[in-house]
């Protein structure tokens, strides 16, 4: 049976065609049971065929663990922090093709100065989505749900819900400290089938003789035969109709995603001769016997290069608004441009993500395992920044005071604009706001959030057959 898997960058994806490859060795009797069994065998297997720190694997006797999931954490590198599993395929793929059962916002978690008590900022809201609907939007605080104080033990249980209410609070400067209240607002939302198209907002900014574009784009996501990519073809068209002299991407909420999605919007972006040649966005590095085999077979596949596209815009500098947040893909499409023009970041410093994953499901499309297999390096050869990347102009995202997207009262649009029209910096940079002070940013650590915070990446349909076959 031919079945259709994928990788993510990111944050960064990939897609890939892949046979199912049977081996007819009888498992000796153990006290596990036998579909446990064979769910082990299947993650041994592919971590040893793909997993980029395959030569680390522990020895362990699988035939002996009756959790897969615990099985396969125990099997991960030191330092792997993004590699994870899941038991609900069908749901990831809906994530993957753009259309998940969701209430359609995303938020950043802090904690009070108790560090346990904890409030949710809403980032973004996609459109026509129940937040949307409910009337939820970009910078609200939510205290409760279900009339619940949010807590460290709870946040995340509660916010993953499928139908509750929120209880909203509002945020008051006082002196040089914030103080939250509780309000009387409370919204109800029923999470549903929701198009997530990721370019969330885009507009032409004309000021000071220049016409901006500025697009805040919020996942790395083709859809559905590709949809989302067509919706980035339009706005670049109309950007290209506009006369654009310059370009602000937001990617400030962006944690990464498909490797197709990241190539699209850097070759849109590209001075039109690099796209044109095809030139190498980045290269990819594998496990050794894995690279071997595609330096043999598919060479191809150790490079990722521009497309050449119609709506191209030819640009010889980009503007990139970036925050902890911005992972995996995000970061790629940065370190991937950056060596044929000059990119500009303004904010904070990036996740640090330079690997991507694939997403191996099994047999039964029930399991699917999204190990890291490889890094990737720029066309100069620059990988491995740990500590993210480095902006130009350090800047605070206070989501909390934050204006709609594109608004040029958003004091990282504004930094952009200055330096497009030669303006002396007018907003003092600054390493921490007033409300970063007093509130903990809260980073959950869970397979939900690492799923959006890988990259991934297609192969040729028999390779995993061929592979499997070598290793036996």
């Amino acid at each position: 049976m031919k079945k259709l898997l994928f990788y993510y960058l990111g944050g960064l994806v990939l897609l890939l065609a892949a046979f199912a490859c049977h081996d007819d060795d009888d498992d000796d009797d153990v006290d596990v049971p036998g579909t446990v069994l064979a769910t082990n065998k299947w993650i041994k297997e592919n971590m040893e065929l793909y997993y980029y720190w395959n030569d680390e694997l522990p020895r362990i006797d699988q035939t002996r663990e009756s959790d897969p999931e615990k099985y396969f954490q125990r099997l991960l590198y030191k330092d792997d922090k993004w590699s994870w599993i899941t038991d609900d395929y069908a749901s990831l793929q809906a994530d993957y093709d753009g259309e998940p059962v969701t209430m359609g916002y995303d938020p950043t978690f802090y904690t009070f100065s108790d560090e346990k008590s904890v409030f949710m900022v809403v980032n973004y809201v996609y459109p026509q989505s129940a937040a949307a609907d409910a009337g939820l939007k970009r910078g609200d605080i939510i205290l409760s749900i279900n009339q619940t104080d949010l807590d460290t033990s709870n946040y995340y249980d509660l916010f993953s819900g499928k139908v509750y209410s929120v209880q909203l609070g509002e945020a008051v400067l006082q002196g040089q400290g914030v103080t939250i209240y509780q309000t009387d607002v409370s919204l109800d939302l029923t999470a549903r089938i929701t198009v997530t198209d990721p370019a969330i907002s885009y507009r032409v900014i004309d000021t000071l003789g220049y016409k901006v574009g500025y697009l805040a784009y919020v996942e790395f996501v083709a859809g559905d035969n590709n949809g989302f990519l067509s919706t980035l073809d339009q706005i670049f068209n109309a950007f290209k109709s506009e006369g654009i002299s310059d370009l602000v991407v937001d990617l400030r909420y962006n944690p990464g995603g498909d490797k197709t999605a990241a190539g699209h919007l850097a070759s849109v972006i590209a001075p039109a001769a690099i796209v044109n040649a095809r030139d190498v966005m980045v290269n990819l590095k594998y496990n050794d016997e894995l690279e071997a085999y595609l330096q043999e077979e598919y060479p191809e596949e150790l490079t990722y290069r521009f497309s050449k596209l119609a709506a191209n815009i030819n640009l010889q500098r980009v503007y990139f608004l970036t925050t902890r947040a911005t992972a995996s893909a995000s970061e790629l499409v940065i370190t991937g441009l950056d060596p044929y023009m000059e990119v500009v970041q303004i904010g904070e410093a990036t996740y640090g993500k330079y690997g991507g994953a694939w997403v191996l499901p099994d047999d039964d499309e029930k399991w699917a395992v999204v190990p890291v297999v490889m890094k990737y390096s720029n066309a100069n050869g620059y990988t491995d920044f740990a500590e993210g990347l480095i902006p130009d102009f350090p800047m605070t995202d206070d989501v909390v005071f934050s204006v709609p997207f594109g608004d040029t009262a958003d004091p990282m649009i504004k930094r952009a604009i200055e330096d497009i029209a030669g303006i002396p910096q007018s907003v003092a940079t600054r390493s921490e706001s007033d409300f970063q002070k007093m509130f903990k940013k809260l980073i959950p650590e869970n397979k939900e959030v690492n799923r959006r915070r890988n990259l991934y990446v297609p192969v040729t349909g028999d390779m995993r057959c061929f592979m499997q076959k070598a290793n036996h």
